[in-house]
């Protein structure tokens, strides 16, 4: 056998049959076909599960099961696989239902001979590779087409909000500047500044998802002593949670660093792209705790590894949302009223990649989220790759 074979599972229940269509294959091709045999379908779908096929001789007529509805039950179970159908009828209609149910051909026993056979199962492995490849092909456009409307949505919403406040300020002070206070017009300046900085940190994510898509993010090391990071990281982020709680909520809320003290030696990281990690997901950890409480974040190390932990007890994340989680621009179902992208955590998982880590989350809607970020404490060398954002901020 080489690497050339095709493996055939035949279901057929007529043993007969069956060593007919297998010395068919043998006399006409030597040892091209590698032919596995089971007469039921129950075994038929044991056989798939732990063994590769190339493609499937299904007759119809079965101990435990008969008729369209053979190929329907084996054609729901395994879509991706090519089916030719065997019978005894020379039923037209059937065959046109067949072919319709999902079937690539469908063959009459008393007809066959080698080259058809084999025409048969080449064209059907064909045709079937052609269709998983054009349905793909449509699945990733339809996956453009959402991303692009996600896309468009997000930005609107995200830039017009800001850009409102701005233009509203603007006028007020144009038009009633020497009516205001110093303290009513220092209270506008910053709702300028503010706003401004919003639109401006959007378009910096935008920009830093496009690019990276376009062309190669660099990954430049740098030795960090990781407690003294996280703990600048934080100090940098009380401005952040300040705005937060003026401009989404007035709860407070209160972040709880615990470091490993094996943390003290130093780590190799790419400053900016943990920098991102950190405030992002801290940053998530506040925004969707609109009542407030304590967000804990926790720094422990492990060997050669460096695990970052941040929990909080908030709105949680609805299990339906997990799948699509790290996607750019999707948002939870439930977080409406809250401002977001959907670009931190696409940027989060990306930067973690980068690092050679991985990122995971336990989240339980109404409860709260743990994001479990594990990251190497040495890059072996300096890494030049290119980051394809793939969700929810």
């Amino acid at each position: 056998m080489n690497s050339e074979t095709i493996k055939i599972l035949l279901v057929e229940d007529n043993l007969g049959d069956a060593d007919l269509l297998q010395e068919i294959l043998e006399e006409a091709t030597a040892s091209e076909f590698e032919v596995t045999h089971t007469s039921y379908l129950r075994d038929a779908f044991d056989r798939l599960e732990n063994q590769p096929f190339d493609a499937i001789l299904l007759d119809l007529s079965l101990p435990d099961s008969q008729g369209l509805e053979t190929l329907v039950k084996l054609q729901t179970k395994r879509p991706d696989f090519p089916i030719v159908v065997i019978t005894g009828l020379n039923d037209e209609q059937l065959a046109v239902n067949a072919v319709r149910q999902g079937a690539q051909d469908y063959l009459v026993k008393g007809q066959l001979n080698g080259p058809v056979l084999i025409r048969s199962l080449r064209y059907a492995i064909e045709r079937k590779i052609a269709e998983i490849a054009t349905r793909k092909s449509l699945e990733r456009e339809r996956e453009l087409r959402e991303l692009k409307s996600r896309f468009v949505s997000m930005v609107s919403h995200e830039l017009r909000n800001p850009l409102t406040t701005i233009v509203a300020a603007a006028q007020l002070l144009e038009q009633r500047h020497y009516q205001l206070s110093e303290e009513k017009k220092e209270d506008m300046y910053r709702r300028i500044r503010k706003s401004a900085g919003r639109m401006n940190q959007l378009l910096d994510d935008i920009l830093m998802i496009w690019k990276t898509e376009a062309t190669e993010q660099r990954f430049i090391t740098s030795r960090v002593n990781l407690t003294d990071f996280c703990q600048a990281a934080i100090e940098e982020f009380r401005e952040q949670l300040g705005d937060l709680k003026s401009v989404e909520n007035s709860a407070e809320h209160q972040i709880v660093f615990n470091g490993d003290r094996h943390c003290r030696s130093f780590a190799e990281v790419d400053r900016t792209l943990l920098r991102q990690i950190l405030t992002n997901l801290l940053s998530n950890a506040i925004k969707y705790s609109p009542d407030g409480g304590k967000i804990q974040f926790e720094l422990a190390c492990e060997e050669d590894r460096a695990v970052f932990e941040v929990k909080d007890c908030g709105i949680g994340i609805p299990e339906s949302d997990l799948e699509k989680l790290f996607t750019a621009f999707h948002r939870g179902s439930n977080t409406q009223g809250i401002s977001g992208t959907g670009l931190g955590l696409a940027i989060v998982k990306k930067s973690v990649e980068l690092h050679g880590g991985t990122i995971a989350v336990e989240s339980q809607e109404g409860i709260g989220t743990r994001f479990t970020v594990v990251l190497p404490l040495k890059v072996e060398r300096v890494q030049t790759q290119a980051i394809g954002i793939q969700e929810n901020s």
